[in-house]
């Protein structure tokens, strides 16, 4: 203690009734050693390391309590992880504390792709990441050899891996995707190979030989003469003679040469059988005939076989005399004889001459007018001779309605039309008598003039494929007046028998036929088309029996828009639902429907109906309408000319004539059964 505090120091605490005395110490100059420079200069950054110092360890409390634990588990272990974003990441064995927010992780190891997995950190406490690491595609070499020959490599056979090309032998590290695979192989003249392949991956060759099994068998082929042309399957395979290696199957081989028939063959190749061909003899190209004829359309027979109209192009054996025979109806025929050369060619050009007829008109008032084809001939004369083809009549007379007819004549048979014009406004017959095809058969000539085809979406028992379309009919046509009975039918075809139904026959000679194709049907219009010396409708196309177009005057099966048009006819109009009326089931014994008496033969009839038939009812048992003609309701179905199809509704469109657009397909309005008609153009 020095002097100067000596003044503060007692030596004993004063008395309760001591005072103390403080006195001030005057100011003295002394020598005090002035602060370090050194503190001084460091005292301001300490105290800001202190304070980033305190503020770090703040922010680490607060990322502690606030960071989310998140696993990841990949699979396999990675060589490296590194997770991008974020400002802290703390890793504590197995997982790591991150903040909620956006991250991506960078994961890699050797053989496998490099992981760049963007996920977020939700703000659940706990959180796992799953990631599987997928292994870098594997490389693949691949050659074949035949299996038994492995000596010879065989190149450009297709490699399929999981059904997807991927090259042709040989491959030469080629990348595939690791995993289980399915390995093809094709190529030609070899069997197919295919096996399971385990492609290892992670930039790991593999090497794989495939021995491919032979497909194939050798075939010696030779012709005379030498220097064919061989085509396999379409494909040109070289000049004989000449050995094939042909894959194992059936092949169409064909053998060409100039002036020389094309010879053709379906060949069975089995393994291991090779085969040496007998040697193919070529045999001279046929002959082309041209025949064209004034007018054409002309039939032409060769030898008896009908090939068709004119203008034709022929086919025919060489070095050999061919009878011909061209026919039109209305025209001389003409027979020829010709002899051509192998691979020649001969044209032939005729002049037909016509056949006529005579015609007697019978024509009330006298002063009417006539056209034929269209053209006219002034006024009706009282006879007149006429080509022997179909012509079309027309007579007519201002304030009358005109009469429309066809007429075949026929040299040596005169014929006559007789006529009575009606007045305009008042009904006109519908149909001008009875005609008889050369069997017999009735038919019923039938003027059509244009009408709504089908039902409408009101009418009771409409059925979804039916809808409305105009129809027009221009051409007059013969409707056959019943239905072709079996004595009928068995003319053509004496072999036919229509069978019977529980006992009861369907095989008398008045009953309809029924067991009858289509083809059969149209062949029987055809019989009786040659019988009268018509054009032939129906002609053999391949394996099919089809319509010539357009259609020609011979006889054929109605059209269905014709067929409902002689269905629907009454009162001088198309006014009928049904073909017997407009209710259903009709109120008097006109048809011969299932009702009671078929009660022991069918499961369903009509219980209030019975028209006493159990089975099929000779042809026109029931009445005939207003046209003539029977049974166009009920008792068997009818084939008709055109195929089935079902027509839009299209309320702008007229349908002229509708005979079908699709050969082949034919329309079934009943059944087995038909009724034909003969059609004039």
């Amino acid at each position: 203690m020095n002097e100067d505090t000596k003044d503060f120091r007692t030596t004993s605490p004063p008395g309760d009734n001591q005072e103390v005395i403080i006195k001030p110490i005057p100011f003295r100059k002394g020598h005090h050693r002035p602060p370090s420079k050194l503190s001084s200069r460091l005292k301001r950054p300490l105290l800001i390391m202190l304070g980033v110092l305190f503020i770090m360890l703040a922010y680490g409390v607060w990322f502690v309590f606030t960071a989310k634990q998140m696993v990841f588990q990949i699979d396999p272990a990675p060589d490296q992880v590194s997770i991008k974003g974020g400002l802290l990441k703390m890793r504590f064995g197995s997982y790591y504390l991150l903040r909620p927010g956006d991250y991506v992780l960078k994961a890699s190891k050797q053989g496998y792709h490099t992981v760049a997995y963007p996920f977020q950190v939700t703000k659940e406490k706990s959180q796992k990441l799953f990631i599987r690491m997928e292994k870098l595609p594997g490389r693949l070499t691949l050659t074949a050899h035949d299996k038994d020959q492995p000596s010879i490599s065989i190149e450009g056979a297709m490699v399929f891996i999981d059904e997807t090309k991927i090259g042709s032998t040989p491959l030469s590290e080629i990348e595939v995707e690791a995993g289980s695979k399915q390995l093809l192989i094709k190529a030609d003249l070899y069997q197919e190979f295919k096996t399971p392949l385990e492609i290892e991956g992670m930039d790991i060759l593999q090497t794989l030989k495939v021995a491919l099994i032979p497909n194939w068998a050798e075939i010696n082929v030779e012709t005379l003469p030498a220097g064919a042309r061989i085509f396999v399957d379409g494909t040109p395979r070289g000049e004989t003679p000449l050995s094939l290696r042909l894959s194992l199957g059936t092949h169409e081989l064909k053998i060409s040469a100039e002036n020389y028939k094309t010879w053709t063959k379906q060949l069975l190749v089995q393994r291991d059988q090779p085969q040496m061909l007998d040697t193919i003899h070529l045999q001279p190209a046929d002959g082309r005939l041209t025949i064209t004829t004034t007018p054409s359309g002309a039939n032409v027979t060769v030898g008896g076989t009908f090939f068709g109209q004119t203008p034709i192009d022929i086919p025919l054996q060489p070095d050999v005399k061919h009878k011909l025979l061209i026919s039109k109806a209305g025209y001389n025929k003409v027979e020829r004889t010709v002899q051509l050369a192998s691979a020649g060619t001969e044209e032939i050009s005729l002049a037909l001459a016509p056949r006529k007829g005579i015609v007697h008109f019978n024509i009330t008032p006298q002063d009417a007018g006539l056209f034929i084809n269209g053209k006219s001939q002034g006024a009706v004369p009282e006879r007149l001779e006429l080509t022997a083809v179909t012509q079309k009549i027309k007579i007519a007379k201002p304030g009358y309605e005109p009469y429309l007819t066809e007429i075949t004549p026929r040299p040596g048979f005169p014929q006559e039309v007789t006529v009575t014009l009606q007045r305009r406004n008042v009904p006109k017959k519908t149909s001008q008598g009875i005609s008889k095809a050369a069997n017999g058969y009735p038919l019923v000539l039938i003027n059509p003039r244009s009408y709504t085809m089908g039902s409408s979406r009101r009418e009771q028992g409409r059925r979804s494929n039916e809808t409305l379309r105009k129809i027009v009919l221009k051409r007059p046509f013969y409707m056959g007046v019943r239905e072709v009975t079996n004595r009928e039918f068995r003319a053509f075809l004496a072999s036919h028998d229509s069978g019977s139904f529980k006992g009861y026959s369907l095989n008398r000679d008045e009953q309809p036929v029924v067991q009858v194709t289509w083809e059969q049907a149209a062949q029987f219009c055809n019989w009786l088309s040659e019988k009268e010396e018509l054009p032939p409708v129906y002609i053999k196309k391949g394996d099919k029996l089809l319509a010539q177009e357009p259609l020609l005057t011979g006889y054929r099966l109605p059209t269905e828009a014709e067929w409902e048009y002689s269905a629907r006819f009454a009162n001088n109009e198309l006014s009928l639902i049904y073909p017997w009326g407009e209710t259903f089931p009709p109120k008097s014994k006109v048809l011969n429907i299932a009702d009671l008496s078929t009660k022991d033969l069918l499961p369903a009839y009509l219980g209030k109906y019975d028209d006493d038939y159990p089975i099929t009812a000779p042809v026109s048992s029931f009445k005939a309408n207003d046209l003539g003609l029977f049974d166009l309701g009920g008792n068997v179905a009818e084939w008709c000319h055109d195929y089935y199809s079902i027509y839009s509704y299209s309320p702008s469109t007229l349908y002229q004539d509708p005979t079908g657009t699709e050969q082949g397909k034919h329309h079934l309005v009943r059944g087995s059964s038909w009724r034909q008609s003969s059609i004039s153009v």
